[in-house]
């Protein structure tokens, strides 16, 4: 059956009135209490249209708790009680909506004054003070305005807390029981202790048990509960309470230390401001930063954060990115520059266009991909994960004939071996086998988007940790990806100025990165540029231009070849020889002067380091693989000293090189741009994307995504990598040693000088092997990028 709610919005488009139900006061009378026992609140106004809630306050008066009680209890009646009507154009126009929305009473309406138009209903003070602010927020929504958790992380963080205060009670009610045991009161006493002890300790553990068996699911809390049920129904009340608190407690840190984890990504949510600064109707008003839309402008004042995603309108201001990128340099900011929502502004206020909704910013991505990547669960987690749950019941059987072969067919004692039994149960129990590889992966992948490394998924983590070959693409990686003039040679009379100045000036309306990059270096050398009146481009070759009367060509020897004009030798034997350099140059003529020009794709300086600190790191082989020319292709692999490099390489091509490159070294990472490089990304082990921040093709295309346009963050990601690959390592080590003496010590431990082994010392030992995996997958999040 539907709801009256939903009956209600059906009849919205058939009638003109929807159906009343005029319980108690109306919302009118409701507001005009509200308002008078609030002195703070100015005005109140819901938009339906907009589905907005207006609350003008007094910012000295009303603190953000009471002003979310009010806007949460405002909103929730106006969703209830509020309905739209077309005809609706004042409070009078309409009886039945009067009915439902009521009228201020008669002694307060000097005091206040209604807003009732098509869409909206608001009530206000006649009396305005002018030092007020504005709260615009959405009439329904799932996370209050200011509030430091979401709906998710409260429900995580009120689990911990339930059971931390159910260990501490079972602690505390299994002191008891000794204490009571000692005193020497009656046995029901320090035995009723010990079973609620019990029961607070392994309550969690039996509900997820249960929800599991519905499920048809064995896992490792079952045989924890079996093993304190055996040992409880044949008379070891103390040893199943023992058992239940340390489970407990070792579960209590397990959520803890893994909502640690989350908790250092969400942190970076958090650096989004709860509101922003909009200039709405002329003037400027404070709204959640859910609020802002697109194409809104928003003021940023220095020293606070960006709320959204934008373009900088005016102003300038240096701004910290380091907890996007890991970049430690602020990075200037001017007009028509980008910023990101959570990034600080450390001087200069600016004024920002919104071009993504809050929920849309790279911010908000980054921790989206990387919660949805602590989902995707490693190959080594699947392993384990598997082993766990059939291991499960080959150990339950195990424990069952335990329990029958011994006294039925060896003629051995039956609650001893029920005890034995029940101590297999704890021992055998894969706990830490299964936290081992999630507690470490969570880790590093926090401590990664922390510092401006996206893994996709565990998976990558455990792949990009065995890589032992890395090809780079040229252009955007090993380089800049944009072009820089390097040599002006003025010829035949021409100085530098000169032809640089009659260069820019043809090419200054052209978008081809050559042209934009003469146009930079003129304006860098503080030369005054008049554009072409006349241009002709000559595809391939360059173009001719009209400045002031006087024609300026500017291109390749093919150009002037098709002209009839014939290049001086000079000119050529230096463009040939600033070719052999990684070049690439340009011939430029004004009447009987010419000159040359040469541009080039600048080798990032940090890139030589890189290659050098992969080798460290044990890489095998660093290959280049670039389509252009192979002139060029070697004198940038001599430069950064890799090891091969491949030029003039097709895309289908470069996949083959790096299919070629896992058959001899096995593991293979591709680094590119994530544009034109999304073939070979796809073929290599790991794909590998630069410049994520300011690229949706890169955080897409690629299984990791370096966010900062720094080529210095892939050897921090190799060598957390490898770290994550080694710990995972030492936690199964530890986890399946532990077991394995804990078992040999069931079965062979009366052979001991020890005796055999009781169910408090394997419990210890048990759910002590799974603390220390965990703690050392933490260590994960100390791992430091260096400097």
């Amino acid at each position: 059956m539907s709801t009256p709610v939903e009956r209600a919005a059906a009849e919205v488009e058939t009638s003109e009135h929807l159906p009343v139900v005029a319980e108690g006061e109306g919302c009118l009378e409701i507001l005009s209490e509200r308002l008078r026992q609030s002195p703070g609140i100015i005005a109140i106004e819901a938009n339906f249209r907009d589905n907005t809630l207006s609350v003008r306050y007094q910012s000295t008066l009303v603190g953000p708790d009471d002003l979310n009680a009010l806007a949460d209890e405002v909103a929730a009646m106006f969703a209830q009680r509020v309905t739209y009507c077309e005809r609706r154009n004042s409070l009078e126009a309409c009886e039945e909506c009067a009915l439902r929305l009521g009228r201020v009473p008669e002694g307060q309406a000097s005091e206040f004054q209604v807003t009732a138009e098509q869409g909206r209903i608001g009530l206000s003070r006649r009396r305005a003070p002018a030092d007020s602010a504005e709260l615009v927020r959405p009439l329904a929504r799932s996370k209050p305005w200011g509030a430091k958790m979401s709906a998710a992380e409260q429900e995580h963080y009120a689990k911990g807390r339930a059971m931390a205060v159910l260990t501490g009670a079972c602690l505390l009610l299994l002191l008891a029981g000794v204490l009571l045991e000692r005193a020497g009161l009656p046995a029901a006493w320090h035995r009723g202790a010990f079973l609620l002890s019990a029961l607070c300790g392994g309550w969690f553990a039996t509900r997820s048990t249960l929800r599991a068996l519905a499920r048809l699911r064995f896992d490792v809390n079952l045989l924890m509960i079996l093993a304190a049920l055996g040992a409880g129904a044949i008379g070891y009340l103390f040893e199943a309470a023992v058992l239940m608190f340390l489970f407990s407690l070792s579960n209590t840190l397990e959520v803890y230390t893994m909502g640690r984890t989350r908790r250092a990504l969400h942190a970076l949510l958090k650096l989004r401001p709860a509101r922003a600064l909009v200039r709405r109707g002329g003037r400027e008003i404070e709204v959640e930063a859910e609020a802002v839309q697109v194409g809104e402008r928003v003021v940023v004042k220095p020293g606070e954060a960006i709320p959204v995603d934008g373009i900088v309108l005016s102003g300038g201001s240096l701004v910290d990115q380091s907890n996007l990128t890991g970049e430690s340099v602020p990075v200037s900011k001017e007009t028509g520059d980008k910023v990101f929502a959570g990034t600080l502004t450390q001087q200069g206020a600016i004024e920002v266009r919104a071009t993504r909704t809050s929920g849309d910013t790279t911010l908000a991505r980054i921790v989206a991909l990387v919660e949805e990547a602590q989902e995707q669960k490693s190959r080594t987690e699947e392993v384990a994960q598997w082993v766990g749950r059939y291991y499960t019941l080959v150990v339950m059987i195990g424990a069952a004939l335990m329990i029958v072969v011994p006294p039925f067919v060896l003629g051995h004692d039956f609650q001893r071996s029920f005890y034995r039994a029940m101590t297999l149960l704890v021992v055998a129990s894969p706990c830490a086998l299964v936290i081992a590889t999630p507690a470490t992966i969570l880790s590093a992948i926090a401590n990664a988007a922390k510092n401006g490394v996206l893994f996709k998924g565990g998976r990558f983590i455990e792949a990009l940790g065995r890589v032992k070959a890395v090809a780079f693409d040229k252009t955007g990686t090993l380089t800049r990806g944009r072009f820089e003039v390097t040599d002006v040679v003025g010829l035949n009379g021409a100085s530098e100025a000169d032809v640089i100045g009659w260069a820019a000036a043809a090419e200054k309306r052209s978008q081809h990165p050559l042209a934009q990059a003469v146009v930079r270096a003129a304006e860098a050398r503080g030369i005054a540029v008049t554009p072409a009146d006349q241009l002709v481009s000559h595809l391939g070759k360059g173009l001719v231009a009209r400045v002031d009367g006087s024609s300026i060509e500017i291109g390749t020897p093919e150009l002037y070849s098709q002209l009839g004009v014939v290049p001086p030798r000079e000119g050529l034997e230096l463009m040939e020889r600033l070719s052999r350099q990684a070049r690439t140059s340009m011939l430029v003529r004004r009447g009987e002067h010419w000159g040359v020009i040469a541009a080039a794709d600048q080798i990032r300086p940090a890139a030589p380091g890189v290659v050098a600190a992969l080798k460290r790191l044990g890489v095998r082989s660093v290959v280049l693989l670039s389509g252009d020319s192979a002139h060029t292709v070697e004198a940038i692999a001599r430069s950064t000293a890799v090891d091969d490099h491949h030029g003039a390489l097709l895309p289908e091509e470069k996949v083959n090189v790096v299919g070629e490159l896992e058959r001899r070294h096995g593991a293979v990472a591709m680094v590119g741009d994530g544009v034109n490089d999304a073939p070979a990304l796809a073929r290599a082990t790991v794909g590998i994307a630069m410049g994520g921040i300011g690229s949706d093709a890169a955080m897409e295309s690629a299984d990791v995504v370096l966010m900062a346009d720094d080529l210095t963050a892939l050897p921090f990601a190799v060598r957390l990598s490898q770290h994550a690959r080694r710990v995972v390592i030492q936690n199964v080590t530890i986890a399946t040693g532990v077991m394995v003496v804990l078992v040999c010590l069931v079965f062979f431990g009366h052979l001991t000088p020890f005796g055999p082994l009781r169910l408090p010392v394997a419990v210890s030992g048990h759910e002590g092997s799974t603390v220390v995996v965990i703690l050392n997958g933490l260590r994960l999040l100390r791992e430091k990028r260096a400097a």
